[in-house]
């Protein structure tokens, strides 16, 4: 595609806007889900607008179709953020993204926000929120791996309990969905994997810090094409979350069902 960087936020912040895009107030969320495929053209006019940091781990990747989704992941994350935030795309330079200790993103320019990404293949699910924390996970369905293997390290006796109760595909998609939700969870209290999942309980509301060192949270499903599972932790009482699927060039490719 032509236009360059400039071109492509511009496009980006017009699919934005058709699906429902629009800055954020105080405590509302927005979610945005991409198939990075139909954006493929775009990916050598974007890679510059990356930071050192990135740029770095891209050319660390050994397969193109991997290298290719983060980069133009992370771009889609800019505008984004560009559209939450109500700055005109190609107005300014990139939207600076930080990370503290943990690898938890965060926003040197515009304190009391949060964002988050996630990548599952291709496709990738970026929130921004006028809030302290955010956390999402998306995952494509089936399973690249059998989750039956990983229930006990992952679920409480509550939860393995819960997923037994399910058979076939409809176990596998619990599994998933209680995998993603974990994940948000984690992401959104900063603490990824070195938190135990199996000491988190996803069946309480609001989900709670087993330690107490993390804030109550409330726990999405989102809303998705077939195919996909996704999960999105957020503070307790936000007023508004908006789950956005943007229009983009080309076909969109279909992937296997997961539905409940």
């Amino acid at each position: 595609m032509n236009g360059g960087r400039g071109g492509f936020l511009q496009r980006v912040g017009t699919a934005l806007e058709r699906a429902g895009a629009a800055p954020l107030e105080v405590r509302e969320v927005c979610v945005a889900v991409f198939d990075t495929r139909v954006w493929a053209g775009d990916r050598e006019a974007v890679l510059l607008g990356l930071d050192p940091e990135e740029r770095a781990r891209v050319a660390r990747f050994r397969f193109e179709a991997d290298r290719d989704a983060y980069v133009l992941s992370h771009a889609l994350w800019r505008a984004v953020l560009q559209a939450c935030l109500g700055l005109c795309p190609g107005s300014s330079g990139p939207v600076r993204l930080a990370r503290h200790p943990s690898g938890q993103p965060w926003l040197p320019d515009h304190p009391g926000w949060a964002t988050s990404l996630s990548r599952s293949g291709p496709f990738t699910a970026v929130v921004v929120a006028h809030a302290g924390w955010i956390g999402v996970d998306l995952e494509r369905f089936p399973p690249r791996q059998p989750l039956d293997e990983l229930v006990a390290a992952i679920a409480t006796p509550a939860e393995r309990a819960a997923v037994r109760q399910h058979t076939g595909l409809d176990r596998e998609c619990a599994l998933l969905r209680l995998w993603s939700g974990k994940e948000a969870v984690l992401k959104a209290w900063g603490t990824g994997l070195t938190l135990e999942p199996a000491r988190v309980d996803t069946l309480r509301r609001p989900v709670r810090h087993p330690d107490g060192a993390g804030d109550p949270c409330d726990l999405q499903p989102l809303v998705l094409p077939p195919g996909l599972v996704g999960m999105l932790a957020v503070p307790s009482g936000l007023a508004r979350i908006r789950q956005l699927l943007p229009e983009a060039p080309g076909d969109r490719p279909v992937a296997n069902s997961c539905e409940k």
